[in-house]
């Protein structure tokens, strides 16, 4: 991949956010939260199924950790947001830079309600939990409550493809981005903005352009195209 070379010194970008390996570290913290969240707590998808496993299964310790990496992965989404906020700020005064923050702090906070909502049900299921309660009306609440998270990955889907779009298309204007790189960014952006109301699966790829960009910024420090404020 092409890296532009190094920008006269009043052009070149400044941050005082933090490392861009944050970026790095939230991809990961995600990515392990998803796949142990997929692993172990799974409470199936037909009415029957989740009352017999609301009625027998215990999800506390499982879910507590999951829940925990997940506010990990928001602290380094945050930490990379601002970095990103503040380059886009020195290339651009315009609305799109301005899009960045805006789309990125509603990705991340409906991103976290909806994992919360998810997750935080299952810290009290268990034999004790439900003894002398009915597993069946637990398990009709909980479904309500998916059907909300479900609206809540929707709109981080949305946040999120509008967060990239805006941070490409200012980044291609700077000169940081290729054209290719652009359309690719702007067409994943579209799959994510209308995937995510029907699968969660496709706001991976927010956390793919989170882990590309940071991957890049790394490199673009590491040649001084962009520099730290002291």
């Amino acid at each position: 991949m092409r890296v532009p070379p190094p920008l006269p010194s009043s052009r070149r970008h400044s941050s005082n956010a933090g490392p861009p390996p944050s970026g790095t570290l939230f991809a990961a913290l995600v990515v392990a939260a998803v796949v142990i969240g997929a692993a172990s707590l799974d409470t199936g998808d037909k009415l029957p199924e989740i009352t017999q496993n609301f009625a027998s299964e215990d999800y506390q310790s499982t879910g507590g950790f999951v829940l925990l990496v997940i506010l990990l992965s928001a602290l380094c989404f945050l930490w990379f947001l601002a970095d990103l906020t503040a380059t886009m700020r020195s290339l651009s005064q315009g609305m799109l830079a301005s899009l960045v923050p805006v789309g990125g702090a509603v990705f991340i906070a409906a991103l976290v309600t909806a994992a919360v909502i998810l997750i935080s049900p299952l810290l009290v299921v268990g034999h004790s939990a439900l003894e002398g309660g009915d597993p069946k009306t637990v398990a009709t609440m909980y479904v309500v409550l998916v059907e909300i998270a479900l609206f809540l990955f929707g709109l981080a889907g949305i946040a999120g493809a509008l967060m990239m779009s805006a941070a490409a298309t200012v980044a291609y204007r700077g000169g940081l981005v290729p054209r290719w790189g652009l359309v690719l960014v702007v067409i994943g952006a579209v799959i994510v903005a209308i995937a995510s109301w029907i699968l969660v699966v496709p706001i991976l790829l927010v956390v793919l352009w989170v882990l590309v960009a940071s991957v890049r910024r790394s490199i673009f420090y590491r040649r001084g195209v962009l520099k730290p404020l002291p």
